[in-house]
């Protein structure tokens, strides 16, 4: 057992009195003195397996200087190798400041002065932890008073609330704690005065980052009421959700608004519930079974479906697509199973699998597989044990992307229809800045020679279409959409097999007079070997996109012809976020689309993509394909694979399959059908009636 001292700080328990603060009993004293163990014996866990594993963290978390609130915990998620604190110790000049940090900054997303505390998080880390060699070490601890002075002088402030009111005070009660057998009259004072910014309030995550300062507040100063109090609110905030924002009934995550927050406030959300389960456990405040199920469900039914092979899903990093953010974002998730896994409950061993696959992805199969739909989100993921893909899309009820802090900016078309896929997860890695953000991969989007809309006013980022659903059966998955804004318009769907992917599209046209192109992107990633193209398929990274033929409808332009680049890319990322200011990035990109006429009154697609196969077999396929698209119109689209059958029926009306069955809709659907038995079906809302008028 750890030898952490278990009473409370002479100093700190006689200021803490005088401030009105005091434990009411013996017994009080002895269960948080214990509970301030157990939180420093939590906060010096390192939940990195290797030093492979550490230099990873540190690395993701760009040494500690992340915008992103996950990828910057990263660094103070590991034991600091020593080059890393003696790097630190010479940055750190005599006044307490660290030479490389600019204590003016005023930027909002990635304030420089947070990485102050950021820091001696990470070293107080070592300092606390009796297994360390850095363990109660006289330099670091003549460090530290230095630094808090300095901090405790400036008292920086940031233009955003966030840094002030959760930032800043969750970073420094856990330093304070940590800390507390050494500070002084001048540190304590500093740091209870910067804990009153930190009160109970907001929604959502919010609410729960404001609640857990002040349970960490109330280990300090000793106050069991407070504790209790944060703990209440904490437990309110682990439950499904009545509303727009919270946890989901089908373990989706949302945040402003019906929007998918898996990769950002979802996740950290996880972690730090998981963390405070981890540190309550044991405790008279311990969270109940069924709360633990709960966030349990998130995790494994809802975020860790999201990450593929040590990689989360961009479509799922919500705006924050940042630097390694894919990567990082991950291990964020396997921290936080390894906080559940720590409890010793009946499902830890999934749990400690869950993190094993994150980390070792090369080593660990992917054994979640099957298909998933989040009606809530307008999203879908399917998962086989060889490949990844997903669908993001929105409808009038949800929020499809945002712009908060000036990040995400180029986010326009992201959600119009997004089909990524996957197979080592490293395709889009990194890619962002010198993505062609008008063919985000499934998208069907214009381009009228403007920069990228940026218009943050939820009617103008809304689509004004409640057509859009998803269902799954039988390991198969259908999804469709409606796309009715911004004087676009596109009837979209996927059906998503064990095998390939079908992706169909009609009804795309626009009135907007200065769309000189309207295309529809297949995919989008780094180039990776040699490419193989020819007038309708097309093979890159061991997998092949192919064309298929569709049954003629008057007045519909199919695209025939699939384009193909592979030239340099250049952007800026200082679009995905601000901090970046002028850095750029380039690199050769593989990039398959189709065009659609601009002026026609309907165009009309339909592809094929093929998982692990060579040019020879995407050929062959193109030559034969095994399946067949029986109708892409704006009343009926539908497509024959082997058994299965997927209808969509975006109006009442009839559909008879080759084999002759017929299957009526009443009302508009989605169906799945297995050898003439219909296992899957969902309705749809109608069409929306503007659309005409675009």
């Amino acid at each position: 057992m750890k030898k952490i001292a278990l009473a409370v700080p002479a100093l700190l328990l006689t200021l803490c009195v005088s401030a009105g603060f005091a434990p009411k009993s013996p017994s009080d004293r002895e269960i948080i003195a214990q509970m301030r163990k157990t939180f420093i014996e939590t906060s010096c866990v390192n939940y990195a397996p290797s030093r492979e594993i550490t230099d990873r963290f540190i690395r993701y978390s760009d040494w500690g200087r992340a915008n992103d609130v996950l990828l910057l915990q990263l660094y103070m998620s590991v034991h600091l190798p020593d080059e890393e604190v003696y790097r630190l110790l010479d940055l750190l000049e005599p006044n307490g400041a660290f030479s490389d940090i600019d204590y003016d900054d005023r930027t909002r997303g990635r304030w420089q002065p947070t990485l102050h505390l950021t820091r001696l998080y990470a070293l107080m880390k070592l300092y606390a932890d009796p297994d360390s060699r850095w363990y109660r070490n006289a330099d670091l601890r003549a460090k530290f008073h230095q630094a808090l002075d300095l901090w405790f002088s400036l008292m920086p402030q940031s233009d955003n609330w966030w840094h002030n009111e959760i930032g800043v005070p969750r970073k420094m009660t856990a330093i304070l704690l940590m800390f507390a057998e050494d500070l002084t009259e001048k540190e304590i004072n500093g740091g209870l005065a910067l804990l009153e910014k930190s009160q109970f309030g907001m929604t959502g995550q919010n609410r729960v980052w404001l609640a857990i300062n002040n349970l960490m507040k109330g280990l300090l100063v000793a106050d069991p009421d407070l504790i209790r109090k944060a703990r209440d609110i904490v437990a309110e905030e682990i439950a499904i959700s009545p509303g727009e924002e919270g946890i989901q009934k089908d373990w989706a995550f949302h945040q402003h608004g019906p929007q998918i927050q898996f990769g950002n406030y979802g996740l950290t959300y996880a972690e730090s519930v998981s963390a405070l389960f981890r540190m309550l456990d044991g405790s008279p405040f311990e969270f109940s079974d069924e709360l633990y199920r709960t966030v349990d469900a998130l995790l494994q039914q809802g975020i860790a479906w999201s990450v593929w092979k040590g990689v989360m899903d961009p479509s799922f990093c919500g705006r924050q697509v940042f630097i390694d953010a894919g990567e990082g974002k991950a291990y964020s998730t396997a921290v936080a199973a390894l906080n559940l896994a720590a409890l010793g409950k009946p499902d830890s061993a999934r749990l400690h699998q869950l993190a094993l696959r994150i980390f070792y992805p090369q080593n660990e199969p992917e054994n979640l597989t099957g298909a998933k739909y989040f009606p809530s989100s307008d999203c879908g993921i399917y998962r086989t044990p060889d490949w990844y893909a997903s669908i993001r899309m929105h409808s009038r009820r949800t929020v499809g992307f945002e712009f908060t802090n000036r990040e995400n900016m180029n986010a326009w078309f992201s959600a119009n229809g997004a089909l990524l896929f996957m197979q080592d997860g490293r395709e889009y890695d990194n890619i962002f800045a010198r993505w062609d953000w008008r063919k985000v991969p499934g998208v069907t989007a214009y381009d009228d020679g403007k920069p990228l809309k940026t218009d943050d006013a939820p009617g103008a980022k809304q689509n004004r279409s409640g057509h859009v659903a998803g269902v799954t059966a039988d390991g198969v998955m259908c999804t469709t959409m409606e796309v009715n804004r911004d004087s676009l318009h596109a009837l979209k769907s996927v059906c998503f097999f064990k095998d390939l992917v079908v992706a169909l599209g009609t009804s795309i046209r626009t009135e907007n007079p200065e769309v000189f192109a309207l295309t529809t992107a297949i995919d989008q990633t780094r180039l990776r070997g040699k490419v193989a193209h020819a007038r309708n398929c097309a093979h890159h990274d061991n997998r092949g996109y192919v064309l298929l033929d569709t049954p003629e409808s008057e007045g519909v332009q199919l695209a025939d012809r699939l384009l193909v680049s592979t030239k340099v890319q250049s952007g800026k990322w200082d679009l995905i976020d601000p901090f970046y200011k002028d850095k750029w990035d380039s690199g050769r990109v593989f990039k398959c689309y189709v065009e659609h006429n601009p002026a026609a009154p309907d165009n009309a697609y339909a592809y094929a993509f093929l998982p692990g196969r060579t040019w020879k077999e995407t050929k062959e396929f193109a030559a034969n394909p095994s399946v067949k698209v029986l109708a892409n119109n704006a009343d009926i689209q539908a497509v024959g694979h082997g058994e299965y059958l997927c209808i969509i029926f975006h109006k009442a009306g009839s559909f008879t399959a080759p084999d002759g069955r017929s299957f009526t809709a009443e009302e508009p659907s989605i169906v799945i059908v297995k050898a003439g038995k219909i296992l899957g079906k969902t309705e749809l809302e109608p069409l929306s009636r503007d659309w005409e008028s675009l």
